[in-house]
């Protein structure tokens, strides 16, 4: 199915609540999370004196909880945009005509945005093609989860040819981290060892690529797992910056570790056919279960002739889930990327690409 920005079918999936033993890194602060397992809770008493105390059978008094009454009645939503809110804000509150169907769309996709996750999840953006905004897309939807997540959000660059996610998102030239990460993995112990491998950019942290191709080639398999294998004792949401070369002795590795793929796409010739292919190529070589999940992002940036159907480049991904994102002046550029300077269909549409990365998180 093809998402559009402001598509009135997306709605909230039902989600379980887990809570999980383990490690998380939350808003810079390390929790420690304690799985509850094995206590039975008693039924609720209604009581205006105290909480009844019952023996069980091994002899030890169990407290019953009191059920409290619900004194306010609950409030109805108020718009927050529009002429909705113009009237609510005129008539002091009086006249309050509700949400707008576009307010309950975007309420219903930051719930699922906000899914909980139960631990690591590794996205990765991934396509045959180069130049076809795949790190663009993965700034983007890694900055929106960063926002709206209540976990730490990290995104890696484990592309060898001298990806720039960490100067697109930091502004800073040059970083480096991926390969000395590699090569010390051993000696991480703790947050602090991590951070030094890593840097920040409002909420989202990044792992920066290696600006040499030529040590950027020499990463291997082994190693993008012992990296991946470190960052999620910290991190849950992971997403991961790949190369083109989907031969490369490290992508075996990646997609390997990979839970959700997103491909980048666009509606020129090249750009179509590279996202097929990829889709293609991973159902022949033993990764169906990554095309079949697969969220292709079809990005309008290029100029094309009227020649080009693009309900045939549409129909190309016919079971995938295909989320358009508009062309967008602050992106053309390839300048660090600020979420505030993009356009709202443009951050609507990574923001239903994290929905639909969280709609995959297992339940």
């Amino acid at each position: 199915p093809t998402v559009e920005v402001g598509d009135p079918t997306v709605g909230v999936r039902g989600d379980v609540v887990d809570i999980a033993a383990g490690d998380r890194f939350v808003a810079h602060r390390r929790v420690r999370a304690v799985a509850v397992t094995g206590l039975n809770r008693p039924a609720q008493q209604t009581t205006t004196q105290q909480a009844e105390v019952s023996p069980v059978e091994d002899g030890a008094p169990q407290a019953r909880t009191i059920a409290s009454p619900q004194l306010l009645r609950p409030r109805p939503l108020e718009p927050t945009s529009g002429p909705r809110r113009w009237v609510h804000a005129m008539t002091g509150g009086l006249v309050n005509l509700g949400p707008s169907a576009a307010q309950l769309r975007e309420q219903e996709r930051m719930a699922r945005i906000q899914r909980p996750l139960r631990g690591a999840h590794v996205t990765t953006y991934l396509c045959l093609k180069g130049g076809i905004t795949k790190t663009t897309t993965c700034i983007g939807t890694a900055l929106t989860a960063a926002q709206y997540r209540p976990e730490a959000v990290v995104a890696g660059d484990f592309n060898p040819d001298a990806g720039d996610l960490a100067e697109r998102v930091t502004g800073r030239e040059g970083l480096a981290g991926v390969n000395q990460l590699a090569q010390h993995v051993d000696s991480v112990t703790s947050i602090g060892d991590l951070s030094r491998y890593l840097y920040s950019e409002g909420r989202l942290t990044v792992l920066p690529g290696e600006p040499d191709p030529k040590l950027g080639e020499s990463l291997t398999s082994a190693q993008f797992n012992a990296v991946i294998e470190i960052l999620s004792s910290y991190y849950s949401s992971i997403h991961v910056d790949a190369g083109t070369g989907i031969t490369h002795p490290i992508m075996p590795g990646i997609l390997a570790r990979t839970d959700t793929l997103v491909v980048p796409a666009a509606y020129s010739i090249t750009g179509a056919k590279r996202a097929y292919e990829t889709l293609a190529w991973l159902r022949s070589n033993g990764f169906g279960r990554l095309a079949s999940s697969a969220i292709v992002a079809l990005t309008e940036r290029d100029l094309v002739s009227r020649e080009v159907d693009k309900n045939a480049v549409l129909a190309m991904f016919e079971g995938i889930p295909v989320v358009k994102v508009p062309a967008d002046r602050h992106l053309a550029d390839g300048a660090q990327v600020h979420l505030e300077q993009m356009q709202p269909r443009t951050r609507e549409a990574f923001a239903e690409i994290a929905a639909l990365i969280a709609d995959r998180y297992p339940a």
